[in-house]
Formats: C-alpha cells, structure tokens, sequence
C-alpha cells in the first residue's frame, strides 16, 4: 500500500468553517432546538462569547508583559 500524502494545511476560513460544521453537528442532537432557526442565533452567541475570551486572553497576556494591571471587561467568576 502506498503511503499517504500529506494533507495541505487548512486555511483560517476553512478551519472556521469545520468548527462551525462541528458545532451544528452537536447542536442537531440537542431537542429543543427544532432547526436552523432556533440554532442560528445560539451559534452566533456562542462564537461571540469565544471571541471575546479569546481577546481578554491576548489582552491579558500583553499586559502581563508590559507588567501591566489588567482589568478584564468580564469578571473571572463569569468568564
């Protein structure tokens, strides 16, 4: 048997897009949400919370390097 060729490294759009496809996925299994519909705006909020942890995250990091205080915009106990 042949060896297998390596994949080409995804691009961020299509690495969004298998991150997106896993989230319907799982959310498809959950019952009360009846369709793309009720999903759509649950996902929305979902990546928007990510993003903005992700961004408290890198905010924090550059103050910590600077030896900056850092207030972040959502509490730890929520985060």
């Amino acid at each position: 048997m042949p060896p297998k060729k390596p994949s080409p490294a995804l691009t961020t759009a299509q690495k969004l897009g298998t991150v997106i496809k896993s989230a319907r996925k799982i959310m498809r299994k959950d019952k009360g949400l009846s369709g793309d519909l009720d999903r759509l705006p649950m996902l929305t909020w979902i990546m928007f919370l990510k993003f903005l942890d992700d961004l408290e995250l890198v905010r924090e990091q550059a103050a910590s390097l600077g030896r900056k205080k850092y207030l972040p915009a959502i509490e730890a106990l929520y985060r």
